[in-house]
Order: structure tokens, then C-alpha cells, then sequence
């Protein structure tokens, strides 16, 4: 098993993706910030491929609640390709993720994401529960939906819309969800 995340920009996962892309499928990419680098050059290597970064690419919450500076450009430099989205996701599982016992606040995750809805815009962000993970932390869902409610206050109602499951439906091509 290689130790380094450098597999998912080899020429044949690329062509693979490229089967994937044609398929109409998508990619969510399951990243840590020292991989996040990768999106952006797997989304310019196939452009015709829909990506989602989930969990915010997993930021080191446990060790410091701002914001890496590695970790904003590489998140920029992704949402500068219109073929990649980011699942506001994974918060909670991330302030302790050894022993789950440190508290936290919508103040904790406010300026990770403030970065990407200011990086991807409301028309390219889209809510994940994390659940039944966040189980693991005590949490529950009710929780992390106000959490995230929270988050996204500042936007308009429509863009909350969008935000809360409209670009999700969109993104995963889901129909017939009325």
C-alpha cells in the first residue's frame, strides 16, 4: 500500500476517472489537508469529471482551530475549477478525534468555512450530515443540522436552500426528490 496520496494523480487512475467522468459518475475526493493539492490538479486533468472535496478536507482542528494558511490556498486553488464542489461536512469528528471529549461551539468551525463559502460561493457548497460518524462524539443529528444551519446564517434564504440540498441534488444528478 503506498504511504502517500500521489496514487490518485497516476496516468492510470486519471484514465480510469476519465471512464468514470464519461459514465456521468462523480468523485468525492475523502482528502487531508496534505493532500487537498491534489483536487485541483485531478480536476484540470479531467475537467469533465464532477468532484466534491468532502469533509472540508478534514482540517487539523485538534491541533489548532485556525486557519492553516496551506491549507486556504490549496482549497482556493480547487475551487478555482468549476468542476469542483465542497461538502460542508466531518466538523465534529475533527476537534478530537482520538477521545471525542472537547466541546465545541459553531464558533469553533466558523472561519474554515467562511474560507470555502468564500472560496466556492453558495452555488458549489453543499451540507453533509456525517452521520451515523458523528455518533462517535456524542453528537446527534438534530445537533449537527443547527450546526450547520448556524453556519450558513449569514446567507440568503435561497442560498441556504441551495446549500441545505439543492446543489447536492444537482451534483449527484438525483431526481424526483418532491
Amino acid at each position: 500500500m503506498e504511504d502517500s496520496y500521489d496514487w490518485v494523480v497516476r496516468k492510470d487512475v486519471v484514465a480510469g476517472l476519465r471512464l468514470v467522468a464519461a459514465r456521468g459518475k462523480s468523485f468525492d475526493f475523502l482528502s487531508r489537508p496534505h493532500h487537498l493539492h491534489h483536487v485541483a490538479t485531478l480536476a484540470r486533468a479531467v475537467p469533465e469529471l464532477r468532484i466534491v472535496i468532502d469533509h472540508i478536507a478534514k482540517p487539523h482542528l485538534s491541533k489548532s482551530l485556525r486557519v492553516a494558511p496551506d491549507w486556504q490556498k490549496n482549497m482556493v486553488d480547487a475551487a478555482s475549477c468549476p468542476n469542483v464542489y465542497c461538502k460542508i461536512s466531518g466538523l465534529v469528528t475533527e476537534v478530537d478525534p482520538e477521545n471525542h471529549a472537547t466541546s465545541w461551539t459553531s464558533q469553533t468551525f466558523v472561519d474554515h468555512v467562511e474560507v470555502v463559502l468564500g472560496a466556492f460561493g453558495p452555488d458549489r457548497c453543499m451540507i453533509g450530515s456525517d452521520w451515523p460518524v458523528l455518533r462517535l462524539t456524542g453528537t446527534n443529528y438534530r445537533e449537527v443540522n443547527l450546526l450547520h444551519k448556524s453556519l450558513i446564517s449569514g446567507l440568503s434564504e435561497a442560498d441556504q436552500v441551495k446549500v441545505r440540498g439543492g446543489n447536492a441534488a444537482n451534483f449527484y444528478q438525483l431526481k424526483n426528490l418532491d
